[in-house]
């Protein structure tokens, strides 16, 4: 027993938790596997396929599998399939079939055969199938490898009851393989309900992995369902059935199914059928350490899409979640495009469970970045700027419907007042001036990711400050307030001189003031305020002068919000603007002491 432990990770969530339920070490460890075959791809071309089911929509771990397969067909020069697996009826999302195409090919991710275009080996869709896998499953009853089973709901529910409580595996007990030949067809052309099971000896046969190795269920192999009541396949059936008859020489898929190909190879061997290459890749799970749902939101493709994601963006991000480049010398950048990952691309997968971490942020800027400074520079930022000024509309809608709180709103997270004047479109037909938006992708595009961030990041760039935002900024800085002083040279000497905020900000409008609407610029703006601001500070404990100028800046100006360098956003925002906002600064300021004093 030194050499086994007890199944921890992905695989835990099948297999009951009884002490006897172990599995070689080299199985869930979270190294690559030492055993197996070693060539990074197969000589030949694959012919790969992705199999969702149209029970819910794409989502980050469904597109891995579907990029996994891609690439290794298209980095061996074989096929890509897509194939619907939709034998499980009562579980359908209606509209998830259409959306899958759509996703799919948003991602950039197309197929060489499937449901929508055809091909030599359909139909695509296993409902569309059933004859195929009556065919199939005639052939096993007839050599004596399958059985029909009458039994209804209701005893089997008993059977599994009873193996619970007598401490058994709760399989099937088998009563109907007892039949006759003659009394199964009887039954069966009476039209007693039924279904067929495979007539499995009980060794599992052993699975031969390419991340794993060679894998040896730790259970008997039961007499498992082939054809439910329905007539219609189980996925274990059909998949087999399909992937024989498509031809498909490899498939990717997650380690969750690992515990059931065992079943599945014994089907390919009642056949006569040689198996596919098998590669079970490591499950995706968030950070408590759960398994991503198709059916969980937050990771659905869908959301990705509204905020904003590039798809080449989200591909590098999923295709580095259990998989690697090689080092083995030449260009080690994580940053590639489709046609980067399928020259990479190879078969050494990490084993174990892979947590989803947040480096989508990271290659969305990488990308962006890149197809800013590519040949689709002004194509791309059409379309960045599109979506800026659709999703201010979005926001303002929200606004002027008082959506959320009302000291927040419900998309920025925020309060906002209205549209800055030079934000605002002179056009009927438009909320945001496309001119403005321009100049505010210019002036902090690189931080650029999604509309939406991207907004929270500026927002009172595009958006009047509240007045109650002014106030709770100043309180948190309270402690310095009555420390706050300008640093003045008299002659020769400098002189620290207390001073109220109020009277600062009075200060810098005058300065401001003072230049003129058309020489509002940032070398002016610098010029007049410069020597101001840096003159603002406090004294430490330690007797040092510290600056504390910028960050009053940054009050009066963006309400002590992070954002771009202030001189270059006060420009962007316009002599009226910059002046109101200085002044109401002030007048918060004015209360605020004035408060203090009574």
């Amino acid at each position: 027993m030194s050499g086994l432990y007890i199944i921890h990770g992905a695989l835990r969530r099948q297999v009951s938790p009884r002490s006897c339920r172990i599995f070689s070490r080299n199985i869930l460890s979270g190294r690559p596997a030492r055993t197996g075959p070693t060539s990074l791809l197969p000589p030949t071309p694959a012919r790969t396929r992705f199999a969702p089911s149209p029970t819910g929509y794409v989502h980050i771990g469904s597109l891995r599998t579907a990029l996994y397969n891609y690439l290794l067909a298209k980095a061996t020069g074989g096929q890509f399939l897509v194939r619907l697996e939709d034998t499980d009826q009562k579980r359908l999302v209606p509209d998830s079939e259409g959306k899958l195409y759509q996703d799919l090919k948003w991602a950039g991710l197309n197929w060489d055969e499937g449901p929508d275009i055809g091909g030599p080996y359909g139909p695509y869709k296993q409902s569309s199938r059933l004859q195929t896998y009556k065919a199939h499953a005639d052939q096993l009853l007839g050599n004596g490898q399958a059985y029909r089973c009458f039994c209804t709901p209701e005893e089997l529910d008993a059977m599994k009851q009873l193996a619970l409580d007598e401490s058994r595996d709760p399989v099937y007990n088998k009563a109907c393989s007892h039949l006759s030949v003659e009394e199964s067809a009887r039954r069966a052309s009476d039209g007693e309900p039924h279904c067929i099971r495979f007539k499995s000896d009980g060794k599992a046969p052993p699975v031969r992995d390419l991340v794993y190795g060679t894998y040896k269920s730790p259970v008997p192999l039961d007499d498992f369902i082939i054809i439910k009541r329905d007539e219609f396949p189980t996925y274990h059936f059909a998949n087999v059935v399909d992937d024989h008859l498509m031809k498909i020489t490899h498939v990717i898929r997650g380690a969750e199914w690992l515990i059931s190909t065992p079943r599945h190879v014994a089907l390919y061997d009642a056949f006569g059928w040689q198996p596919p290459e098998f590669a079970h890749v490591g499950l995706l799970v968030d950070q408590k350490k759960q398994k991503l749902s198709k059916r969980f939101g937050s990771f659905n493709l869908s959301s990705w899409k509204e905020k904003g994601i590039l798809p080449v963006a989200l591909l590098n991000y999923v295709l580095l979640l259990g998989w690697s480049p090689s080092r083995d010398g030449g260009e080690k950048s994580e940053i590639m495009d489709l046609n980067d990952m399928v020259q990479k691309f190879h078969l050494r997968f990490t084993k174990g469970d892979v947590t989803v971490n947040n480096k989508n942020e990271f290659f969305q800027k990488a990308h962006m970045n890149k197809s800013l400074s590519g040949d689709g520079k002004e194509a791309m930022l059409a379309s960045i700027l599109l979506d800026l000024s659709t999703t201010i509309r979005q926001c303002e809608e929200i606004r002027e419907s008082g959506e959320g709180d009302a000291t927040s709103h419900k998309d920025l997270a925020m309060p906002v007042g209205s549209l800055v004047l030079l934000a605002r479109s002179n056009e009927s037909d438009l909320v945001v001036s496309p001119s403005y938006v321009r100049r505010l992708f210019d002036l902090d595009g690189s931080r650029y990711t999604n509309p939406m961030e991207y907004l929270k990041r500026n927002a009172y760039l595009v958006w009047q400050i509240p007045e109650q935002e002014y106030k709770e900024r100043l309180q948190d800085d309270r402690a310095l307030l009555g420390k706050i002083s300008v640093n003045e040279k008299i002659g020769e000497e400098s002189q620290c001189n207390p001073r109220q905020v109020s009277e600062l900000a009075a200060a810098l409008l005058d300065s401001l003031e003072g230049i003129s609407l058309s020489d509002w610029s940032e070398e002016n703006v610098k010029t007049a305020i410069g020597p101001f601001i840096r003159s603002i500070g406090y004294i430490k404990d330690d007797n040092q002068f510290k600056v504390w100028g910028w960050k009053f800046l940054r009050w009066v100006v963006n309400a002590s919000a992070n954002g771009p360098a202030l001189i270059p956003s006060m420009v962007l925002l316009g002599k009226d603007e910059t002046l109101e906002r200085v002044n109401r600064a002030m007048q918060v300021a004015q209360r605020m002491e004035a408060a203090a004093l009574e």
